[in-house]
């Protein structure tokens, strides 16, 4: 199946992206079933250690089956299985539901990079809160929809959020690393939301996120520019809990990234195929679970709302800068897979920004770690590195994912509004 069939079956362009990758592996996950059920019997399938309690189980009711009907049986249930998930992408692609959220008004911009004000009329004395999220995906999962945000529920609940949106970027961005982007826009926002309000700013960083703001903290740290430090799934031990392919697979990422030219962004697709590996039997699960719910259900609408989100879906109004996914500038998708995901320069105390090696350990703020139970994205153990660098910053541990705690149907009773108790 080539990515031209697949567009003449899909018209909307929707995801998943890339759309072949995600048909090919739920193809194959559900058709290997079958073959490897006489390997199984004998033995000779290599069983996750988390499952060998639950294979044992089943090794003991297949004895004195007929494995020949067993095997078509599960023939069956397979291509059932693959036709509900295929059923569930074409319901994605073709669901009604668009984003319409008002685009909140720009306070301060440079370069690419915009703080949205999410409180413009609160009272002067709000406790002051900046939200940054990852550079590879859009802003708006904070801002997911109208009535379902986490920003305006800040703001509902007294605070005076603001929201940096990186959007696309631009020529100058296109140059940047990491460093770049944390003392040449972060740190510059920072000193400029400071400058305006006159008080000191509630960090919050979530994924990667948290990683920037845990830099700008530490070098800001002797301009008393900030009252708290709050870091949502963020990793630390790149190496923590990581799948067993990760580092060839890294190694081949890396090897693409070189070949491609020096100035040209890293495609959105390159960094959809890294996450996919992370966890490849989700796209399965969520789109079977999807073909279940009314389409007109609040649970079919939230999940097509982070599904277009994870997938860079337009919104309406059209806010092309920040409702697409990002393309990395090639020196921050460079830093992300060597200094990172191959070398682990936070956890191994060799990440440098602006001269200073980053280490958590320096910080006297006050803040928070916040680490969701179900993380695939970024493993607890990675999150948790963190504990015993911060001892000083209160732990909370959410139930939920990586996006689900934050943009999850019960967020707001879970996280939101206990959050913002915490800022007061």
């Amino acid at each position: 199946m080539t990515d031209d069939t697949v567009q003449l079956k899909n018209p909307t362009g929707r995801g998943p992206h890339p759309l072949s990758l995600h048909v090919a592996g739920t193809t194959q996950n559900w058709l290997a079933a079958a073959a490897a059920l006489p390997l199984f019997q004998l033995g000779g399938l290599q069983v996750h250690p988390s499952l060998k309690s639950q294979a044992a189980d089943l090794h003991r009711d297949l004895v004195g089956q007929d494995l020949e009907a067993v095997q078509i049986e599960v023939m069956k249930q397979a291509q059932t299985r693959l036709k509900e998930t295929l059923d569930g992408m074409t319901r994605y692609q073709n669901h009604p539901y668009r984003r319409n959220v008002p685009v909140m008004p720009l306070q301060e911009s440079i370069g690419s990079s915009e703080l949205r004000d999410y409180a413009p009329n609160s009272a002067p004395d709000a406790p002051l809160v900046l939200a940054v999220p990852s550079l590879v995906n859009p802003a708006y999962v904070l801002d997911l929809q109208e009535n379902h945000s986490f920003l305006r529920c800040l703001a509902d609940q007294g605070l005076h959020p603001y929201l940096l949106d990186w959007t696309l970027p631009g020529s100058e961005e296109l140059t940047f690393d990491l460093e770049g982007y944390i003392t040449q826009r972060l740190m510059p926002l920072i000193r400029r939301l400071h400058q305006h309000h006159g008080q000191k700013i509630h960090l919050v960083g979530y994924c990667m996120g948290g990683n920037l703001c845990l830099a700008a903290a530490q070098l800001l740290q002797e301009e008393g520019l900030l009252h708290s430090l709050t870091l949502m799934a963020t990793p630390w031990d790149f190496h923590a809990d990581q799948p067993v392919h990760l580092p060839a697979l890294t190694e081949k990422f890396i090897e693409i990234e070189a070949a491609s030219a020096l100035r040209a962004p890293t495609p959105v697709n390159i960094m959809q195929m890294f996450f996919y590996t992370l966890d490849p039997t989700l796209s399965d699960r969520k789109f079977r679970h999807f073909a279940t719910l009314d389409p007109d259900s609040d649970a079919a609408r939230h999940f097509v709302a982070l599904e277009d989100w994870a997938n860079g879906e337009n919104s309406i109004p059209a806010t092309p800068q920040s409702a697409r996914i990002p393309p990395l500038a090639p020196p921050v998708a460079r830093d992300c897979l060597i200094k990172w995901y191959k070398h682990n320069q936070p956890h191994e105390k060799q990440w440098k920004i602006a001269g200073q090696i980053i280490d958590p350990v320096t910080l006297r703020l006050p803040g928070r770690l916040i680490t969701p139970t179900r993380d695939r994205i970024v493993p607890p153990a990675s999150a948790k590195a963190l504990i015993r660098l911060l001892p000083h910053f209160d732990h909370h541990v959410m139930e939920g994912g990586h996006v689900s705690m934050i943009a999850g149907q019960n967020a707001k009773d879970t996280l939101w509004r206990e959050f913002a108790l915490y800022l007061k």
